[in-house]
């Protein structure tokens, strides 16, 4: 009888430690495992963020902003630019005494497509000057926007057309500026600067 109680209780010792030896295991393998976890998560975030940023950089930003002042150093232009709108009842345009106009029914000051128009009076206070003193071809004009930007033009040409020479408004293609104002003895003119886009300087 005495070794069946002895043989119970090694029985039960033995029962007993291979019960704590597994869950001390299981304590050590789950102590261990969240840093790996921690890790491997830490890992995945990372590549994550650099695959993310790989795909914004492939794909081109497009930069824009409204006109809101014009520069030609060479021929002494330097206005501010106010909204243009047509009145299509009248065939009219919204004109300043002083300041030049961006057409809003063009496009907006861009890196990627459109023309952007900007118009004004032929006179001393507004746009005459251009007339007056053309720029050479590959002169400088900028365009600053109300979103802080600043876009760079190079000079390329010039035409005259008629007032009812409306054209300019289905051009497609490339980013482009135009500044135009009247010319001739009666203002019968209106003549097209036309600017290639260069960069986006801020």
């Amino acid at each position: 009888m005495q070794n069946e109680h002895t043989l119970i209780r090694q029985v039960r010792f033995t029962v007993s430690i291979g019960v704590l030896y597994i869950l001390t295991l299981g304590i050590g393998w789950y102590a261990l495992r969240p840093p790996s976890f921690v890790q491997h998560t830490a890992y995945a975030s990372t590549v994550t963020k650099a695959m993310e940023a790989a795909a914004d950089l492939s794909e081109p930003r497009m930069i824009s902003g409204q006109p809101i002042r014009v520069v030609i150093a060479e021929s002494g232009i330097d206005l501010p630019v106010d909204e243009g709108v047509y009145n299509s009842t009248d065939g009219s345009w919204t004109l300043s005494e002083s300041h030049a106009q961006y057409a809003t029914l063009t496009s907006l000051a861009n890196d990627h497509s459109g023309n952007t128009f900007i118009y004004g009076h032929g006179t001393d206070q507004v746009l005459g000057a251009l007339a007056n003193v053309p720029p050479a071809v590959g002169s400088s004009a900028l365009i600053y926007t109300s979103n802080g930007h600043v876009f760079s033009y190079s000079f390329r040409d010039l035409v005259a057309i008629l007032p009812e020479d409306t054209s300019i408004f289905d051009y497609q293609g490339p980013p482009m500026l135009t500044i135009q104002t009247c010319t001739g003895a009666v203002s019968e003119w209106r003549t097209m600067f036309h600017f290639t886009f260069n960069e986006v300087v801020q």
